[in-house]
C-alpha cells in the first residue's frame, strides 16, 4: 500500500521537477544528520549537564534519546527495541554521549539523610 501511495505520488510530479526535488530531499536529510551530529557533539563536550540522580520510585535515567533517533529505530525495528536492554546496551555502545552519568543527591548515615551540599534533608 505505501509503494502505491509513493507511485502515485510519483506520477503527479512532473519529470522536469523529479531531479530537483530529490535534490530538495537529499538536502534535508543531510541537514537532519548535520544537526544530529552537532547536538551529540554539544552533549558530549558540556557532559557535565547530562548527569542526573535517580528518579524516586521509577528507576534511574539511562539515557537522553534524540527523538529523530528514538522514531528512526522505533519504525525501523519497532518501538518495543527500546524496552530490549541488549539493544539499548549497543545503541550506547556505539552513542556514548546519550548515556546518563547518574549521581546519587542524597546520603543516608545512620537514618540521617544528607543532601549534596551536606546539610540534613
Amino acid at each position: 500500500m505505501a509503494e502505491d501511495i509513493i507511485q502515485s505520488w510519483c506520477d503527479v510530479i512532473p519529470s522536469h521537477l523529479k531531479g530537483e526535488m530529490e535534490k530538495e530531499l537529499r538536502h534535508g536529510w543531510n541537514m537532519s544528520v548535520v544537526k544530529a551530529k552537532h547536538e551529540s557533539e554539544q552533549i558530549a563536550k558540556f557532559g557535565h549537564a547530562n548527569a542526573a540522580n535517580n528518579i524516586d520510585g521509577v528507576g534511574k535515567l539511562v539515557a537522553r534519546i534524540p527523538p529523530d533517533a528514538f522514531h528512526y529505530w522505533g519504525q525501523r525495528l519497532g518501538y518495543k527495541c527500546w524496552e530490549d536492554k541488549s539493544f539499548l546496551k549497543e545503541f550506547l555502545r556505539d552513542n556514548q554521549e546519550l548515556a546518563v552519568r547518574n549521581y546519587v543527591k542524597k546520603t543516608v548515615v545512620n537514618g540521617t539523610i544528607f543532601g549534596a551540599d551536606g546539610f540534613t534533608i
